[in-house]
């Protein structure tokens, strides 16, 4: 699905209005009909006590309509104004229609109506969060910071308007007090602000409503940031013909392991055996080989000189660049371990290979002082960080990196031609022409030792038995992530492993190979 910010969202409403025939008086009757809609399929409103909070402009609108909509269907009703009146004419008319049907208006800046405003929260059953919508930037006033701390201590079911009040609907950002919904009700796609954290936390389920906007005049709207889908998954998998070999599925070699970081080997390799690639090759140290090969006996084995510190031996770097001639991908970095020789390996590795390369962990702090080398590649890149590793890379903190976390992973992308998948909380894929692909599977019972290692390999598959880079990554964070989601299910978040999560590739390619 496509994410619209606030300026391509009021493109595209302003376009409805002009082109479709809407005036945007329909429209704001329609998103309250919508939330209405979803309010009673969900909860039921019938005799239900009410309170739909509003703001100043036409998302307070939007609550006037929903307030209408909720009288006719049974409900005691009433509109809290939480900063005076409506200074829009559109959310003018909705108020005015409110008052005509009957619906008692409160102020919380009169002074002698705000005890009956906080007794009507109170006592609520259902609060409508109509405050604020997308258009909203910055810190809230202290007036409406008491109003959204009373809407947070009600023991009302809050549903928010387009956006929870307090969120800055394009960067997520959450600068001061904030609604906490238990559902948001958006309209037409998705907003930035519904998959960026920390907004995640205040919206709840988030539920997109369509209000009378043609699908194809959406999905038209100049856009760059999309959800990953699990239809278009399925779909980049198509049915495997019956006369093929192993050759008909790809190589993918690993370059990764060093002392004491086996288990990272083993679990990228496991992953890409188990997701249909036609052979895996390790490339792995003489030390490592033992015990990657006592936990992992699928994958054919090349053995590597290794240097004083346990990691791979830059001397090694003719026999990998041999290895690279049979591959159709290569996977460089889980577990390598740090130190010249290391950087040596993965520098090489990038100048060298005409397949695409996915570098994970240890090959990404290998190149942090030298991001140069990525120009100099002749294949696809695609590279696979968590926020600590991507803040390394651009030189800013942790935090940073997490709260700018489209940004951070588009500039790197653009700039060095590269695919970013920046790991955590809905992950984030970034092409090198500037578009965003976010995924909304997982949980954090994969923040767990090994899961990054799976998704490394599970790309590195992907990637080698064809798929172009763009696809790999969208398919690759949305099965781990899906898989992921059922491990917790069968063993807890708390319990989960890494190989958990690869146990549960059979059943997420079974449901793939069914549809197809």
């Amino acid at each position: 699905m496509i994410i619209l910010n606030n300026e391509q969202t009021k493109k595209l409403e302003d376009f409805a209005v002009s082109d479709g025939g809407f005036a945007h008086t329909k429209l704001m009757e329609n998103a309250g009909t919508a939330v209405f809609r979803f309010i009673n399929d969900r909860i039921g409103v019938n005799n239900k006590s009410v309170a739909v909070v509003c703001g100043r402009g036409n998302n307070g609108g939007d609550g006037f309509a929903v307030a209408r909509r909720m009288l006719d269907g049974g409900a005691k009703v009433r509109v809290l104004l939480a900063l005076g009146m409506p200074t829009t004419e559109d959310a003018y008319h909705f108020l005015e229609e409110s008052e005509e049907a009957g619906i008692k208006t409160l102020s919380y800046i009169e002074e002698d109506e705000k005890q009956e405003f906080r007794k009507t929260i109170e006592a609520a059953d259902i609060i409508v969060d109509a405050i604020f919508g997308v258009g909203f930037h910055g810190t809230v006033s202290d007036t409406l910071k008491d109003v959204i701390d009373m809407i947070n201590t009600a023991r009302a079911t809050v549903i928010s308007v387009d956006v929870p009040s307090g969120v800055d609907s394009d960067s997520g950002e959450v600068s001061g007090s904030c609604v906490m919904a238990n559902y948001t009700v958006t309209f037409s796609t998705r907003k930035p602000g519904h998959v960026i954290y920390p907004a995640v936390d205040y919206c709840g389920h988030v539920h997109v409503s369509m209000i009378g906007i043609d699908e194809h005049i959406i999905q038209e709207q100049e856009h760059h940031i999309s959800t990953i889908e699990y239809n278009a998954v399925r779909a980049c998998f198509p049915s495997r013909e019956r006369n093929t070999h192993k050759g008909s599925f790809g190589k993918l070699l690993c370059v990764c392991g060093s002392l004491g970081m086996a288990g990272s080997a083993t679990f990228a390799g496991k992953a890409a055996a188990m997701s249909g690639v036609g052979m895996v090759e390790m490339a792995v140290t003489r030390e490592v080989y033992p015990i990657v090969a006592a936990n992992l006996i699928d994958p054919v084995y090349t053995l590597l000189e290794s240097s004083k510190t346990g990691t791979i031996s830059a001397n090694a770097i003719p026999q990998i660049l041999d290895k690279l001639k049979s591959a159709t991908a290569v996977m460089i970095g889980c577990g390598m371990g740090k130190g010249e020789d290391v950087t040596a390996v993965v520098e090489a590795v990038i100048r060298s290979a005409e397949v695409p390369i996915i570098i994970d962990a240890d090959g990404l702090n290998a190149i942090k002082d030298n991001l140069g080398v990525l120009g100099e590649a002749k294949a696809p890149i695609v590279m696979t960080p968590h926020p600590g590793e991507m803040a390394r890379l651009v030189g800013k903190t942790n935090d940073e990196v997490q709260s700018q976390r489209l940004e951070v992973a588009s500039s790197f992308a653009m700039t060095y031609g590269v695919y970013m998948v920046l790991k955590g909380a809905n992950t984030v894929c970034a092409t090198p022409d500037g578009r965003i692909l976010i995924n909304l599977t997982g949980n954090p019972g994969m923040s767990k030792s090994g899961s990054g290692d799976v998704l490394a390999g599970l790309l590195g598959s992907l990637l080698a038995q064809g798929m172009d880079p763009e696809n790999a990554a969208a398919c690759a964070v949305h099965i781990h992530g899906r898989a992921g989601d059922k491990a917790a299910e069968d063993y807890s978040q708390h319990s989960m492993t890494a190989n958990d999560i690869i146990i549960e590739f059979s059943d997420i390619f079974a449901d793939i190979e069914g549809d197809n």
